[in-house]
């Protein structure tokens, strides 16, 4: 395996543990750090924004980061790609989540929004918990701050207005389901698997030598673009059926099994 690879590790299910705990096992620490100096790249492909990769996770050194399901990319800290919405967009989509109940997270590249309006016991703990990290929240869907990537939302068990708002979404978004009463909304033409064929060209590596790891229905994307495809050893019965290989889960060493498997470090 002497040419360079490209990695790329979702976070929360992967990386991380996704118990309450969120731990980054030391094993998966190290084999990113060996691959690293045996001259491959590696890289965050996450749906989670750029202010939202926490430092911890950023620790063990990453060559870059696709964030936001791939509508932002950073290399060596440089930004190759912001895709945005405009304003007036934001503030429509913001008002039809406020008139069908959809509490939602919108994200932003700096910052994360949401509507003071309508707040629901999942959502406020999450929003809780950005402020512990203290994060920049913008509560007000009318400011001139309010402006967003991409969205996730909730909603009530009988909302009568889930089908209604994923038609709307539906021209403009992808939508993702994801656990419960809980769906991801990206806009179309960008994925964790736009973000992989975006930095393969960009280093003129072939999809053989890119290497993905994932656990979740939002990970399904970039685990069918690519032949080397890791499942993490606790996944969505989806992932586990379209994967090449199921490794181990986080807490057991799952990341540096796999990366031994192929033979990247």
């Amino acid at each position: 395996m002497g040419n360079m690879k490209l990695l790329f590790f979702d976070i929360d299910g992967t990386l991380i543990t996704d118990d309450g705990n969120r731990h980054f096992p030391e094993s998966a620490k190290q084999a990113i750090k060996e691959a690293r100096s045996k001259g491959h790249k590696t890289f965050i492909n996450t749906g989670r924004v750029m202010v939202n990769v926490e430092d911890f996770i950023r620790e063990p050194g990453f060559d870059g980061y696709v964030c936001g399901c791939g509508t932002h990319i950073q290399v060596d800290g440089v930004d190759l790609l912001h895709h945005t919405l405009t304003k007036e967009r934001c503030n429509e989509i913001a008002h039809k989540c406020r008139e069908w109940d959809m509490m939602a997270i919108f994200e932003y590249i700096s910052h994360t929004g949401y509507d003071k309006e309508i707040v629901g016991t999942a959502h406020r703990q999450i929003l809780d918990y950005f402020i512990t990290m203290k994060r920049k929240l913008v509560d007000d869907i009318d400011s001139p701050e309010f402006v967003f990537d991409k969205l996730t939302t909730w909603f009530e068990v009988g909302n009568p207005h889930v089908e209604e708002f994923k038609n709307y979404m539906s021209d403009e978004f992808t939508v993702i389901p994801r656990e419960y009463n809980f769906m991801e909304l990206v806009p179309k033409g960008f994925s964790k698997a736009t973000g992989i064929d975006f930095l393969a060209k960009h280093y003129n590596v072939p999809l053989t030598d890119v290497f993905v790891f994932g656990d979740s229905n939002n990970d399904l994307e970039m685990l069918k673009y690519v032949p080397n495809s890791i499942a993490m050893g606790k996944c969505s019965d989806e992932v586990a059926a379209i994967a090449l290989y199921r490794t181990d889960t986080v807490e057991n060493d799952g990341i540096y099994k796999a990366m031994k498997h192929f033979g990247v470090i």
